[in-house]
């Protein structure tokens, strides 16, 4: 999820992960080839395609891959089958951060994908850095508050690098290769851009509707309960108008709802893993996320 280039496993990828080998990169948004009559193969990560490009010959990961005439893949949902939930906080609203949100998640070892705006990133580089610390993935969630379908090309780009070197500048390191849009304004052209330069846009099926300042504490709960299941993307806020009142107080309700009734909340590059290569599991549940 960090790298800005495509890698091309010179061999199959559980054959690989146990020879260490060094993968050749491809350019993202290189023209690949996919080798007909190979099957796809199942690695620790998801699931890998034979593909050629140029003296390139390997498998790379299906996420980062566009088929021509076909639209460039996003993750809404994860594959139903093995109980999991992922949390993301899509971060720029703008009023003061409850940090007290982070303190919950990691008093109850609570699993969550952070997803930050790159003004935000630019005026709250403590609180970034506290989210690095504390080991949460780091997503882009845009540079300012614009819904892209509004924009051009080039400046649906220009946003999202904005946003990367903002976050890669507050903490050090560049944000994981995962972005969500700005008001959930996400068309098949925008996915198109965010894809070719490298990130795999992400939406969700479920959310906390927590963002305006008449949120409650008992609204986000009930959005939530109302609408998860198996494999949801739940979308939450820390920097709301009422976060404090509503979201921090009804996330470890939640937390212990959702754990109760038996689901686990991991990040979002463990809602990619197939069912299939959960480690305890034993599932026959198709190989793919759904997208749409």
């Amino acid at each position: 999820m960090g790298t800005a280039a495509l890698a091309v496993l010179p061999c199959p990828p559980r054959q690989c992960a146990s020879r260490a080998a060094v993968a050749p990169l491809a350019p993202l948004g290189a023209t690949v080839e996919l080798v007909e009559g190979v099957p796809p193969e199942e690695g620790p990560s998801g699931r890998f395609l034979r593909v050629r490009s140029g003296n390139i010959d390997g498998y790379a990961q299906d996420w980062y891959l566009r088929e021509d005439g076909h639209d460039a893949p996003y993750l809404r949902q994860g594959e139903a089958g093995c109980r999991r939930l992922a949390l993301i906080f899509n971060i720029g609203v703008g009023f003061d951060p409850d940090l007290g949100i982070l303190d919950t998640l990691e008093a109850m070892d609570a699993a969550a994908t952070m997803f930050v705006m790159g003004w935000w990133a630019d005026r709250h580089p403590a609180a970034l850095q506290r989210m690095v610390q504390a080991e949460y993935l780091i997503g882009s969630h845009g540079y300012d508050a614009v819904e892209l379908p509004e924009l051009d090309d080039a400046a649906v780009a220009a946003d999202l690098m904005a946003s990367a070197a903002a976050i890669e500048h507050a903490t050090g390191q560049p944000p994981a290769r995962l972005f969500t849009p700005y008001a959930a304004a996400m068309d098949d052209r925008v996915r198109a851009i965010i894809a070719s330069r490298g990130f795999l846009p992400v939406a969700w099926t479920v959310s906390g509707a927590d963002y305006g300042p008449a949120a409650t504490e008992q609204e986000v709960y009930d959005h939530v309960m109302a609408d998860v299941h198996d494999g949801a993307l739940i979308e939450l806020h820390l920097d709301g108008p009422a976060s404090a009142v509503s979201t921090g107080r009804a996330l470890p309700r939640l937390i212990d709802r959702l754990r109760a009734d038996g689901f686990r909340l991991v990040s979002i590059s463990d809602m990619l893993l197939p069912c299939s290569s959960v480690e305890g599991e034993q599932l026959t549940a198709p190989s793919r996320p759904p997208r749409s």
